[in-house]
């Protein structure tokens, strides 16, 4: 079993799920999810509008 964590930013209202940044920081990471809406990440959130939601995949 697996767990994901899927970032959601909820500057609308609405949660809507974040985007990855593009820069890949090295071969296991990439950049950091960022709201397009407001520019949040989950480590820079001043508004306090990110969540996360544990996703568990039973597949492997």
């Amino acid at each position: 079993m697996t767990t994901y964590r899927k970032w959601y930013c909820t500057c609308s209202g609405k949660p809507v799920e974040l985007d990855y940044e593009t820069e890949v920081l090295t071969e296991d990471e990439v950049g950091e999810p960022i709201c397009r809406r407001c520019g949040a990440t989950n480590s820079s959130d001043p508004k306090k509008t990110v969540v996360y939601r544990d996703i568990e995949d039973w597949e492997d």
